[in-house]
Order: C-alpha cells, then structure tokens, then sequence
C-alpha cells in the first residue's frame, strides 16, 4: 500500500473510533436529565446555572377533567329532549296509562307496562310500542350519561408533533412538493 493510503486508512479510522466514542458517551434524547456548559460558557458564568435542561417532546400530554363537561351536556340534551316529548305527549293524549309518561326515565316503561287494549283501543299499536320503547331508551341513556360525566373525567390529548406554547406553535409541514416546518404565532 502506498503511503497516502496508509494515511487515509488511519485517518477514518481515528474518525470513526472518536465519532463513536462521542455518541456512546451521549446520552439518550428524551431523558431530560442535565447537560454540561460548553468549556467557554461555563468559564465565563461560573456563578451561573452550571447545567442545561434538555428539551424533551412529550408524546402524550393528556389533561383530565371533572365533570365531562360534553358527556353531562349531551345526556342533557338527550334526556330532556325526550322526556319533553313524552311528557307532550301525556298532555294530549285522553288515556290514564299515558299520564305515567310525566315521570322521567321510568314512565314510558310504566305506560308501556299500563296498556290495555280491552279499555282503549290500540288501532295503533306498533307504532305506540316503537315510541315508547324508543323514549325509554333515549331517556335511560341520556340519564345514564349524565351519571357517568361524574366519574368518566374528560381528557384532552395534545399531539406530540407540535413543539411551543400558547405564543408560539412549530409543526411539520407536508404538501405537494413540499417537506419541512412551519411556524405560527406572535413573534
């Protein structure tokens, strides 16, 4: 081998062995623990905060809440929407089972319970069981949701791709022809 070869060889060998010696020494990313000062720093502000946080991205930010504010809110409008079409309809209607239907989540099973067809006359009764039926199914969920609002806690996930605060957002950017980063907020 020739001279300049040799030189070469020794040379990215010396390269490799210090670039793997510098990334074995690394730490982990994501391990938030402590980085030294760079030597002209920390010579500079002894009496400064000798060490550096590392920047961690977490994955999985996630806030909870009690009450679930969307679940209470929607068993709301469930339960009241159909027990107020219940109870309109015990306002209308002439048959004593259909005065059951003023008591929420319990009445159309009560009226349903209370039919008999020898004292009023059931020319409709399919649809009358479907209605009923559908109202005490509507109303036990909606009651049900608002139950659970109680002890389900609402979460919030934030994507982990999104680096900054309420001032400053950096995301990725992907389009035709494009790849990269943009960022929005007040600068």
């Amino acid at each position: 081998m020739s001279k300049n070869t040799t030189r070469s060889i020794a040379a990215v060998t010396a390269l490799v062995t210090c670039w793997s010696a510098v990334a074995t020494a690394q730490q982990k990313p994501g391990t938030n623990a402590p980085t030294p000062l760079p030597a002209s720093e920390s010579a500079s502000s002894a009496s400064a905060v000798p060490m550096l946080e590392e920047p961690v991205i977490d994955m999985t930010t996630e806030r909870s809440s009690l009450p679930n504010t969307p679940l209470l809110l929607t068993g709301f409008v469930v339960l009241g929407g159909s027990y107020a079409a219940s109870a309109g309809a015990a306002a209308l209607s002439d048959s004593e089972s259909d005065d059951k239907l003023y008591y929420p989540v319990v009445g159309p099973w009560m009226a349903l319970n209370d039919r008999d067809c020898a004292v009023d006359s059931c020319n409709r009764k399919t649809l009358d069981t479907t209605l009923l039926v559908g109202s005490g199914v509507l109303q036990g969920i909606g009651a049900l949701s608002m139950l659970m609002s109680l002890v389900i806690p609402r979460t919030t996930t934030h994507d982990w791709y999104l680096l900054g605060n309420s001032d400053v957002v950096v995301a990725p950017l992907l389009g035709y022809g494009e790849l990269g980063a943009t960022a929005v907020g007040t600068f």
